[in-house]
C-alpha cells in the first residue's frame, strides 16, 4: 500500500488514524476526552452495537475475569463472527433501507422473513456494500435467488418520486426532497437538475401484482422523457438519467417494435430490452459517485456512536460540514481501498479508543455532542430493546436451551455446526418475534422516520409499566433466571447473578445490601421469586437498561 502513493499516516491501521485525527481535533479545540469505559461498559456497549443484544451474564463474568491484556480485542473479534452479528446487521440495514415503510396494500409486501434473509445471508458472507446495493437496485423481483431484494422498490409502491428521494438520501445522504420544484433555496448544493437527474432513473417504473404467483414485481417501461420547470424561474429542463456531479446517460436508439422482452399489459409488469433501473445499479454503487462511500462511512460511525460526523445523516452538503472532516475521509478511504468491507470497518471502529471511552464526563465544561470526547448515552432501538428484554429474562437462552437438548438427542454430530449456523439461529430467534411483537410496535418511530432522531418518549415507559407481554417475561419459568434466582440462597450471589443479567455489570454494595433485605423474609424458592419480580421489573424500567452507554 506504501508504494501506491499513500502516506505513512494512511498505511496506518484505520482506527489508529482515527485516534491520532481526534486527538489533534480535542487538543485545537482545548478538550480534555474521557477516559477509558470500565470492562463492563465497553462489553455491553460492544455487544449491543455489534450483535444488538446485551451479553449473557455467563459471557461477561467471563469477559470481566479474563486476565488477556488483548481481551477487548479479542471481544470485538468474536462478536463479529457470531451469528447474531449478521442477523443484528440484516435489521440494522433492514430499518436503513427500508425504513419500516409498507405497500398501500400491506399484505403485497416482500415477506419479513425473506427480506431480512436476503440481508442476513450478505452479511454472513461479508457481500460488499456495492454489491448489496447493485443487488437491490437492479432488482425487480424475478430473479429467484434475489427475489427479496426487490423490497426497496417494493415497500415504496414503486413511486417515482418516493424513490427519488429515498435513493438519494439513503445511498448519498442527500435529501433533494425541496429540489423537487426549483433549487433548494436553503442549501446551494441541491439542485432541481440533480432531483430529476435521478428522477429519470425510476420514473418509467411501477408497482405490479401477480396474482397467479401471489408476488410483486417491478415493472418498467421502455420510453419516457422527463421534463422539469421550476416554480420560481419558469425555466424548463430536460434530462436523462445522472447522479449528482455525474454525466447523463443517453437511452441507446432502439428499433421500433423491438424495445420490449416483456411489453407491459394487465397481465404483464413491463420487461424493456435496455433498463434505466440497470443503469441506475450500475452507476449508484462505486467510489466515482461522489457521496456514495462518504455516506456508508458516515453511517457506520453513527450505527457505532448514535450520532455521525455528519449529522443529519442525510444531509451532506456545504452548511453542514462533517465535525471531523479528516476522520470522515480517512473512513471513506479506507471503504474504497478494501472494497466496502462493513465487518472490517466496523472493527476498526470498534478498536479506537474513541469508541471505547467512558461515558463519564471529563474534568471542566461538557464538551459539544459533535466531539465525540465522551461516550454518549443512546437510547437502545426497538430491535436492541426487544432482544435485551428476552436476554434479560432468560427467554433467548432458555429457547436455544431446549433446542439444542433436542437435537443432542437426535443429531449429536450436528451441534457444534448448528451454533455457528446464521440460518439455524434466524429460525430460533423468529420463534420468539410473537412474544416480542408489541414491543416493536411501542417503541418504533413511524415509518420514513429516521430511528436515530427518536428519543424515548412517556408512551416507552406506559407501555414498559403496563403491557402484559412484559409482566409475562418477569414471571418465573422453567429454565429462566427467575427459576435459577429463585434457587439461591446466598444474597451475595444472587445479587450478582441479577445485576450480571440485567446490567452487564457487578453491583455495588447498596445494590447487594438490597437484595439481602429483600431475601430477609423470603426463606422458600417460591417467596424468593414473588419478592424478585418487582425488583426485576424496575432494573428493566430503568435508565440504565433502556440506554446504551
Amino acid at each position: 500500500m506504501a508504494g501506491a502513493g499513500l502516506s505513512a499516516e494512511e498505511v496506518m491501521p484505520l482506527h489508529a488514524q482515527i485516534d491520532g485525527l481526534m486527538t489533534k481535533d480535542w487538543a485545537a479545540a482545548k478538550i480534555t476526552p474521557a477516559a477509558l469505559s470500565t470492562d463492563a461498559e465497553f462489553f455491553r456497549r460492544l455487544n449491543l452495537d455489534l450483535n444488538g443484544v446485551i451479553p449473557t451474564p455467563t459471557e461477561t463474568r467471563e469477559f470481566l475475569d479474563g486476565q488477556q491484556a488483548d481481551r477487548r480485542p479479542r471481544a470485538i473479534d468474536a462478536l463479529l463472527s457470531r451469528p447474531e452479528y449478521a442477523l443484528h446487521m440484516a435489521r440494522v440495514f433492514d430499518v436503513i433501507l427500508a425504513e419500516r415503510r409498507l405497500p398501500a396494500v400491506k399484505s403485497y409486501d416482500v415477506a419479513g422473513t425473506a427480506w431480512r434473509g436476503y440481508l442476513a445471508e450478505s452479511f454472513a458472507a461479508n457481500k460488499p456494500w456495492d454489491v448489496i446495493v447493485r443487488e437491490i437496485l437492479a432488482s425487480d423481483g424475478s430473479d429467484e435467488s434475489q427475489a427479496a431484494a426487490v423490497k426497496f422498490y417494493i415497500a415504496r409502491d414503486a413511486e417515482p418520486h418516493q424513490l427519488t428521494r429515498d435513493v438519494a438520501r439513503v445511498f448519498l445522504g442527500t435529501d433533494l426532497q425541496c429540489a423537487q420544484c426549483h433549487d433548494d433555496p436553503r442549501f446551494d448544493d441541491y439542485k432541481q437538475a440533480d432531483y430529476f437527474g435521478i428522477y429519470a432513473f425510476v420514473s418509467r417504473l411501477s408497482f405490479f401484482r401477480d396474482n397467479k404467483l401471489n408476488r410483486s414485481f417491478v415493472g418498467e417501461k421502455a420510453v419516457g422523457d422527463v421534463t422539469f420547470t421550476s416554480v420560481f424561474a419558469a425555466n424548463q429542463g430536460k434530462t436523462d438519467p445522472r447522479l449528482p456531479g455525474g454525466k447523463m446517460i443517453a437511452d441507446p436508439i432502439m428499433e421500433k417494435g423491438k424495445e420490449y422482452v416483456m411489453a407491459p399489459s394487465a397481465t404483464a409488469r413491463g420487461v424493456p430490452v435496455y433498463s434505466r433501473r440497470k443503469q441506475l445499479a450500475a452507476q449508484m454503487p462505486r467510489a466515482e459517485t461522489p457521496g456514495f462511500s462518504r455516506n456508508l462511512g458516515n453511517r457506520l460511525w453513527a450505527l457505532m456512536f448514535g450520532r455521525g460526523l455528519v449529522h443529519p445523516l442525510d444531509l451532506h452538503h456545504a452548511k453542514n460540514p462533517p465535525s471531523h472532516p479528516a476522520v470522515l475521509a480517512a473512513i471513506e478511504q479506507w471503504l474504497v481501498l478494501h472494497h466496502y468491507d462493513i465487518k472490517g470497518c466496523l472493527r476498526e471502529i470498534a478498536l479506537t479508543r474513541c469508541y471505547q471511552m467512558s461515558g463519564e464526563l471529563p474534568g471542566g465544561a461538557e464538551p459539544p455532542v459533535d466531539a465525540f470526547a465522551v461516550a454518549a448515552m443512546r437510547a437502545l432501538t426497538p430491535e436492541q430493546m426487544r432482544w435485551s428484554l428476552l436476554q434479560a429474562t432468560g427467554r433467548i437462552e432458555a429457547n436455544f436451551l431446549r433446542t439444542l437438548e433436542q437435537l443432542k438427542k437426535t443429531k449429536p454430530a450436528e451441534v457444534e455446526a448448528k451454533l455457528k449456523d446464521w440460518s439455524w439461529r434466524k429460525d430460533g430467534y423468529e420463534l420468539l418475534e410473537k412474544q416480542s411483537s408489541a414491543v416493536i410496535a411501542a417503541f418504533s418511530p413511524l415509518p420514513g422516520t429516521d430511528d436515530s432522531k427518536v428519543d424515548p418518549v412517556v408512551d416507552h415507559t406506559l407501555f414498559l409499566l403496563n403491557s402484559p407481554k412484559i409482566m409475562e417475561l418477569v414471571k418465573a419459568s422453567p429454565g429462566t433466571p427467575f427459576d435459577r434466582w429463585a434457587a439461591m440462597s446466598d444474597p451475595v450471589a444472587l445479587a450478582e447473578d441479577v445485576y450480571l443479567s440485567i446490567f452487564n455489570r457487578r453491583p455495588i454494595a447498596e445494590e447487594t445490601e438490597e437484595i439481602a433485605r429483600l431475601m430477609t423474609s423470603a426463606k422458600t424458592p417460591k417467596a424468593r421469586a414473588e419478592a424478585l419480580q418487582p425488583l426485576v421489573w424496575g432494573l428493566l424500567l430503568s435508565a440504565e437498561f433502556r440506554f446504551n452507554h
